[in-house]
């Protein structure tokens, strides 16, 4: 019995260990996800245009034009950042977006615009949604 609780306590132990030393690595890293270095917008799955997002100096804003119903997105870009600006879509999805530097993409998908990020390094293996 007495074998069996000291076992579990190492475990435990061990585990709280582990534990304390990735939180401690994640914090002495503050570029654990750095921002991407390129922008790739994509309309209707054929390339559009990219922008390599480290390299912007003053803002400035793409037009993608859909030309199906006078559809349209203003994608608007900064220094390490874009954003989905203005887009005549139904929902608006991806306007709620907001800044984004990196990870996952943004999409509006009733004008099936994409922009993507590449040249991203990051410690997470995966996202779960």
């Amino acid at each position: 019995m007495i074998k069996s609780n000291l076992f579990w306590i190492c475990v435990l132990g061990g585990i709280a260990v582990s534990s304390a030393i990735v939180a401690f690595a994640l914090w002495l890293s503050p570029d654990a996800v750095r921002p991407a270095s390129l922008a790739r917008i994509f309309q209707d799955g054929k390339h559009f245009t990219e922008v390599i997002l480290l390299d912007v100096s003053e803002s400035f804003t793409i037009v993608v034009d859909v030309g199906e119903g006078g559809g349209f997105n203003v994608i608007e870009v900064e220094h390490g950042r874009v954003r989905m600006l203005e887009a005549n879509c139904a929902n608006g999805t991806c306007l709620q977006r907001g800044w984004v530097s990196g990870g996952l993409p943004i999409i509006c998908l009733p004008n099936r615009v994409v922009i993507e990020f590449s040249g991203t390094t990051s410690n997470v293996d995966a996202v779960v949604g």
